[in-house]
């Protein structure tokens, strides 16, 4: 079990090395097994390598994520955090489009994706995270530009 506050900071931190576009140093926050669906429904993915390639497809978009305030479970293993996050509409865009998720932009390369999502984390004894999940639905994306 990890304490409330070691949790919230640590679903922070994954913010903060998400901004910085450290992917390396946001790897170092999960298990090498880590489990993680975003958004929740699409399809749970394992492992740091295929967190990898989700990540560096965020991170080619320039995601910026803004956390708000972190709330703890009371089992010793959850946090969630809601965030406001944007990227470029290029290159995952389209592909959100394609789901019928987003209205493609008219002028895709100046647009931006704008949602809102909650952010769940589950921690190990080691305090790396297990598990990742992201909770948004269609309504909570939007264009920017």
């Amino acid at each position: 079990m990890i304490d409330e506050r070691s949790r919230k900071k640590l679903i922070l931190e994954h913010s903060r090395r998400m901004n910085a576009a450290d992917i390396d140093g946001l790897l170092e926050l999960y298990a090498d097994e880590v489990s993680f669906e975003d958004p929740v429904g699409s399809g749970r993915r394992t492992g740091r390598d295929a967190l990898r390639a989700h990540v560096e497809e965020l991170v080619a978009a320039g995601i910026t994520e803004i956390p708000g305030e972190p709330v703890a479970g009371q089992d010793g293993v959850h946090v969630l955090v809601p965030v406001t996050a944007t990227m470029d509409y290029l290159p995952k865009g389209p592909g959100f489009a394609e789901r019928g998720w987003l209205t493609a932009p008219d002028a895709p390369e100046a647009s931006r994706i704008t949602w809102d999502y909650v952010l769940m984390m589950r921690a190990g004894a080691g305090g790396l995270i297990q598990e990742l999940q992201m909770f948004w639905g269609r309504s909570d994306l939007g264009i920017a530009g």
